[in-house]
């Protein structure tokens, strides 16, 4: 078999670069023969360009239709999240009192994965009113708008969800 620059898991190169040319497809202004073919082009190069990355030899990317189906339930949960973030957050801004108090937490996660932890970092910059400054280990600095916002972090049941991704 022929191997382009040590690509030994083509599923899962194929499997990476759908997903890419998902987001590329929701992101993208028009669908024009040519900026599809543009956006394939890319999708492709960005796949093969992180290879060495993503793909490690001896471990195949592995995955099964029920870690698909949490991740998408996880990301239904996120979705709501957000909303509800937003509306407090929009409360908060639009009140005349102005009722904010920043600050930041350090917060211990108990998830093993680094993948579980990334997710679990950018789902909480993803809500409104919370940004993760800084993720080493098993830690994460966090900054909320709100002294409520903190408490929500740190007792946010996405962290068992994440869990469950593994």
């Amino acid at each position: 078999m022929y191997y382009i620059k040590n690509i030994r898991d083509w599923k899962g190169f194929l499997i990476i670069s759908f997903i890419l040319f998902g987001f590329w497809f929701l992101m993208s202004p028009s669908l024009a023969p040519a900026n599809v073919i543009i956006g394939i082009a890319s999708v492709l190069g960005i796949t093969y360009f992180w290879s060495s990355d993503l793909f490690r030899p001896g471990h195949p990317m592995k995955f099964n239709l029920r870690q698909v189906i949490k991740l998408l339930l996880y990301l239904a949960h996120l979705g709501w999240n957000i909303i509800l973030a937003n509306i407090s957050v929009a409360i908060i801004v639009l009140s005349p009192k102005l009722p904010i108090s920043p600050g930041f937490i350090l917060l211990q996660t108990k998830l093993k994965l680094d993948l579980t932890r990334v997710l679990y970092a950018n789902s909480i910059t993803l809500t409104p009113g919370t940004i993760t400054v800084d993720l080493n280990g098993d830690r994460l600095l966090v900054h909320c708008i709100t002294e409520e916002a903190a408490k929500g972090v740190c007792d946010w049941y996405m962290q068992d969800k994440c869990a469950t991704l593994s």
